[in-house]
């Protein structure tokens, strides 16, 4: 039966994530679009309500097959374009369970941590998820910021969230902070090495190595900060090493998500050479 009012009691459900409220309140997150579908099937975990277009089903028999058919609600496309946020749906959104994502666990196999201090633009954010995975990183850590499950990080992540094991700390700052520092001490205790990250700014008193001269065959922690605040005092002080991308000093900072590319493949550049 197909749904042909904006009013219906699901529709209004999708609707609410429309409105960009954060996941951590919800017990589900939305998806919108073939390719994060996809990307979820992917990851091995499935969605637990679909609205779809008959349009879309069409075009995606061999997709569509992959559902249990309990879970697909037919909707008209104006009706979906009102449940959305998406500018021009392309058939399909669904609704996940916030469980089936679960917090990340140490394994003793990990040897490469993204640690992101309160990153909040969420286009940084899904990039940063994007090159992590690319670059082989085991697992991100988050110190607040924006959500990894909202409708922009996914997006902009093209996915990478839902391979990606993370652990977010949420709560005060204090308690971000005090969660976050334990982490890395943890780490640090199991002999990671970690890693800050600055600009290349000379009057900084802080000393600091250019990311070419580490030593990336260790276990590594790597630590990127806020776009406008950087890294937070207590954590600096916390772990002292600090790395760099020269550049120039026309050029007061990097964008957070530009920084993360070069230090990330660094490391995945200097296995690859090694192996040769």
């Amino acid at each position: 039966m197909k749904i042909t009012s904006k009013n219906n009691n699901l529709v209004k459900r999708f609707r609410t994530f429309k409105r960009g409220s954060s996941p951590k309140h919800q017990d589900f997150f939305c998806i919108e679009g073939t390719h994060l579908i996809e990307e979820l099937l992917k990851s091995g975990k499935n969605p637990s309500k679909i609205l779809v277009t008959e349009k879309w089903l069409r075009k995606n028999q061999n997709l569509s097959r992959k559902f249990h058919q309990s879970l697909i609600n037919i909707v008209t496309e104006e009706v979906l374009a009102s449940a959305i946020s998406t500018i021009n749906p392309d058939g399909i959104a669904a609704l996940v369970e916030i469980s089936t994502i679960p917090n990340y666990k140490f394994d003793t196999k990990d040897d490469f941590v993204l640690v992101l201090d309160r990153i909040q633009d969420p286009g940084n954010m899904g990039s940063l998820f994007r090159t992590a995975l690319a670059a082989g990183v085991d697992a991100i850590f988050l110190a607040g910021g924006a959500h990894p499950l909202g409708q922009k990080v996914l997006r902009a992540s093209s996915g990478a969230v839902f391979h990606l094991p993370f652990l977010r700390f949420d709560g005060t700052e204090e308690e971000i902070l005090n969660s976050l520092l334990k982490s890395l001490s943890e780490l640090s205790n199991v002999g990671f090495k970690i890693f800050s990250t600055s600009s290349n700014n000379k009057s900084s008193k802080k000393p600091s190595k250019p990311y070419w001269e580490v030593d990336w065959s260790r276990s590594t922690a790597l630590i990127l900060g806020n776009e406008g605040q950087g890294i937070h005092k207590k954590i600096q002080e916390a772990f002292n090493e600090t790395i760099t991308i020269p550049h120039s000093e026309l050029v007061e900072s990097l964008n957070v998500a530009c920084v993360a590319v070069p230090l990330l493949l660094e490391r995945k550049r200097v296995a690859y050479t090694s192996n040769k």
